[in-house]
């Protein structure tokens, strides 16, 4: 928790800091460290679904394939230094997952350095992190019932993942239409699919 706090009193983040605080690691761990050697922020290891210690090689491997695509979906909010507050804001206002978010919320030290979007309906909701399964999921369930949503935008996704995009790009390219899906479900689609067909 010292780590996070001091993280959050900063007075900037250079892109690279903001990068990786908001993965849930250490700025000072290099982007290429194997899973198993990540300096993880408080909650980090629960969002990504692999609690401290029990790490067998099925586990990292899923905790690599988390890091993959936050890392996507931060690049993706080109960030530039800035405070945190804004980068924190940002990533929430375009519907990106925050692995600490919720531990943060929790903390009085960390919360008077949360941006106000960050702290809506949160005074008595349960803190108890999410998953990286059950954020994924968040916005393709509830969009599920949608089938005319899913029947025209589902399969884009499907194509310019087969094509070799990021989820970033494809987001970037999605949301100029007024009738896009949210990020959250954006993201959660290309998880799903990227695990449909083995990628990892």
């Amino acid at each position: 928790m010292h780590r996070l706090r001091d993280f959050l009193a900063v007075r900037v983040w250079s892109p690279s800091q903001a990068n990786a605080v908001l993965c849930g690691y250490h700025p000072e761990v290099g982007p290429n460290t194997n899973a198993a050697n990540m300096a993880f922020l408080p909650g980090a290891d629960s969002f990504y679904g692999v609690p401290f210690g029990t790490r067998a090689h099925n586990d990292l491997r899923e905790v690599a394939a988390g890091l993959e695509d936050q890392r996507d979906y931060i690049r993706g909010l080109r960030l530039t230094t800035m405070a945190p507050k804004q980068a924190i804001a940002i990533a929430i206002t375009k519907g990106v997952p925050i692995p600490w978010l919720e531990v943060a919320k929790a903390d009085p030290e960390c919360r008077k350095y949360l941006p106000p979007e960050a702290l809506v309906n949160s005074s008595d909701a349960p803190r108890v992190p999410l998953t990286a399964k059950e954020v994924a999921s968040r916005g393709g369930i509830g969009k599920r019932d949608n089938d005319s949503q899913r029947a025209k935008w589902l399969p884009l996704v499907e194509t310019r993942l087969a094509e070799g995009w990021k989820p970033s790009e494809i987001l970037a390219e999605f949301e100029v239409e007024d009738d896009a899906p949210p990020p959250s479900t954006l993201y959660g689609w290309c998880k799903k699919i990227k695990l449909r067909k083995g990628r990892y």
